[in-house]
């Protein structure tokens, strides 16, 4: 799956990424640093050098660098000289199985999830304070892991729509008849949800790969490759350990708070794959099949249950940034 952790990632290249976020969320860097950390001086120096760039253009420079360092880092295209490696990764695969991976759709975007999750709430102020209604980012986002207006598309739409609602009010607080706190206190209280609701996607994605790779097995046990068009490696290499491996990164130390809670109520389904990926692949994928089946609680229970905790954390929280806004803090 993954060729190499987001930790082996080179500092240059973390450098980049968080250089054109900085530049397309809040513009230009400030003229001086407080801190003198060589870690701080480095995010500086590095945010410094984008000064002049537009903050559209940092943005499509941001996703382009970002699609570039998953082909990199998180993807290998498969040759002969590659191909071997890659498989050993898989249980029961063998060597003459020439699969073109592919990254589920959803999984590609959980990068860019982890960085709008990371926007301060300076950051996120400024950025509302500049964005005109019709410009609002979550009115333009659509279901990833199922197709738009589908029944399977259910749980993503309703996030979506649910954060594009706050977001219109947020933009709209100016003009809203009903409401009489300044648009900065609505939008702190607001911060927190933006926050967990991108949380939630992004759980929403794994656990939607992480099932519909097991009825990808289960199909393809049944009826077999030739029939589903899908074969058991493949469906290992491109679903299930990709999905194990971006759990482990969501977890590590740089990650916004959300991604890492995510990341840490999920790494239950890293445990389930590392105890099933045992060849030979057929037994690997009737174990993998058994084992979301025994845990259907976990899936159906405990992670809403989990869900409605954090919006409950994140209704809390936004109360006491609107009252640290409210009092000019």
């Amino acid at each position: 799956m993954f060729v190499a952790s987001l930790s082996s990632f080179q500092n240059r290249d973390r450098l980049e990424l968080y250089a054109l976020h900085k530049q397309a969320i809040s513009g230009d860097a400030p003229s001086s640093l407080a801190t003198q950390t060589p870690g701080e001086r480095a995010k500086y120096t590095a945010w410094r050098a984008k000064s002049g760039i537009a903050q559209t253009e940092a943005m499509r420079l941001y996703i382009a660098e970002s699609e570039r360092q998953v082909r990199v880092y998180g993807l290998t295209p498969q040759t002969p000289e590659n191909t071997p490696a890659l498989e050993n990764n898989v249980p029961g695969s063998s060597s003459n199985t020439q699969q073109q991976q592919q990254q589920p759709r959803g999984l590609a975007a959980i990068p860019l999830l982890c960085a709008a999750a990371s926007e301060s709430r300076n950051a996120y102020l400024r950025r509302l304070a500049n964005t005109r209604p019709e410009q609002a980012w979550w009115s333009r986002q659509e279901a990833l892991c199922a197709t738009p207006g589908s029944i399977f598309a259910l749980p993503e739409t309703i996030v979506i729509k649910v954060a594009a609602l706050l977001e219109f009010i947020s933009l709209n607080v100016e003009t809203s008849p009903i409401i009489p706190f300044p648009s900065p206190v609505v939008q702190s209280f607001l911060w927190p949800l933006h926050n967990c609701l991108l949380a939630l996607w992004m759980g929403i994605i794994l656990v939607y790969t992480a099932w519909t790779a097991g009825l990808d097995l289960l199909q393809t046990l049944l009826w077999g490759s030739r029939r589903t068009g899908l074969s058991l490696p493949g469906v290992w290499k491109d679903q299930i350990l990709f999905s194990s491996t971006s759990v482990h990164t969501l977890t590590e130390s740089h990650q916004p708070l959300s991604a890492r809670l995510v990341g840490l109520v999920l790494l239950p389904f890293t445990v389930m794959t590392s105890i099933t990926s045992s060849p030979p692949i057929v037994w690997s994928s009737i174990l993998y099949c058994a084992a979301l089946a025994m845990t259907w609680w976990y899936w159906c229970l405990f992670l809403p249950f989990t869900a409605f905790c954090l919006l409950g954390s994140a209704v809390m929280a936004g109360n006491c940034f609107a009252l640290i806004e409210l009092a000019g803090v």
